[in-house]
């Protein structure tokens, strides 16, 4: 072989060696490490961008929790307990009732309904983790008509978070005065005390509420004296001068409360009868206060609350 052709050989070769050494060198000291450092700034950007979300949406979270905590009335049962009776007893005697008691229940904790999720050691913590806790109460008093729709508006403009599960009213005497008795519920987040004071609410309260007592009968209307002594004028029937005096669900059954002037009172249950009227229950009327249900004659009729069997209505109607 030719020397010179020999050494081209040789230095083609050594220069091929020494390409593909710089190639693997430069793959392997910059490209691939550039492209794995990428790799890992976009996981970390990504980490980054998700832990930000997250952090938006805890802060939010706060934020939402905290209206409710600032609408509680404690972070503790002792402080709850001793609040709920105070505030409870503040809007009876403002509104002027008498015998005003409030009773406290035990409280009841109510845990995460998604603790079946957390998993593990881990997730021990958030299963027994207690969202809130109830802290029921009744309040009792006696007093007017005018003073227990007074409470009742109170109650309803409170800021704190409250449930009312009962409301029972009986007339005393001869109806100007009456017994209240509400059951409310409230509930709290433990160790988060309130920070801010929420503003009263505004509420539209019903105008049937604002009326006269349903317990007073209403004085007999004036008639001259001519009219009465017409005998041609109709005399209604006996029956049809029963009033309605209170209509409602006393421990889950129907009940209705009546009274004549001159045949004193009566308190029928479902299937009693009053002088030919089968008292069958109550049913809602459109306001959601409730109305009784007499049947006469194979008739059905209904009469609200301070209505008398003559203002009966039909009950197709």
């Amino acid at each position: 072989m030719n020397p010179q052709r020999h050494f081209k050989l040789i230095v083609g070769a050594g220069g091929a060696v020494l390409l593909i050494l710089i190639i693997w060198a430069a793959q392997a000291w910059a490209i691939s490490p550039q492209a794995s450092m990428a790799g890992r700034i976009d996981a970390a950007r990504e980490t980054l961008d998700r832990r930000r979300a997250d952090l938006r949406g805890h802060d939010r979270l706060q934020e939402q929790l905290k209206a409710y905590v600032d609408r509680t009335l404690g972070g503790s049962q002792e402080e709850v307990d001793h609040a709920l009776r105070a505030a409870l007893s503040t809007l009876g005697e403002t509104a002027g009732l008498s015998d005003v008691a409030v009773d406290t229940s035990a409280m009841k904790e109510i845990a995460s309904p998604g603790r079946r999720d957390f998993k593990g050691a881990a997730g021990k913590p958030l299963r027994d983790e207690v969202d809130f806790i109830e802290a029921p109460a009744t309040f009792r008093a006696t007093g007017t008509w005018p003073q227990f729709n007074t409470v009742l508006q109170a109650l309803a403009a409170e800021p704190w978070i409250r449930q009312v599960e009962g409301l029972r009213v009986i007339g005393k005497g001869e109806g100007e005065t009456m017994e209240v008795s509400i059951k409310v519920r409230t509930l709290f987040m433990p160790n988060r005390s309130p920070e801010d004071s929420p503003d009263k609410l505004a509420i539209q309260w019903p105008p049937v509420l604002g009326g006269p007592s349903p317990f007073m009968l209403p004085p007999p209307p004036e008639q001259p004296a001519a009219a009465v002594a017409t005998p041609s004028q109709p005399v209604p029937p006996g029956w049809e001068r029963w009033r309605v005096t209170f209509v409602g669900r006393i421990e889950g059954v129907d009940e209705v409360h009546l009274r004549a002037a001159r045949s004193g009172r009566r308190l029928l249950h479902v299937g009693q009868e009053l002088e030919g009227c089968v008292y069958l229950g109550n049913r809602p009327d459109g306001d959601g206060f409730d109305e009784a249900i007499f049947r006469r004659d194979e008739k059905e009729w209904l009469v609200a609350p301070g209505g008398s069997f003559a203002d009966r209505r039909a009950l197709a109607e």
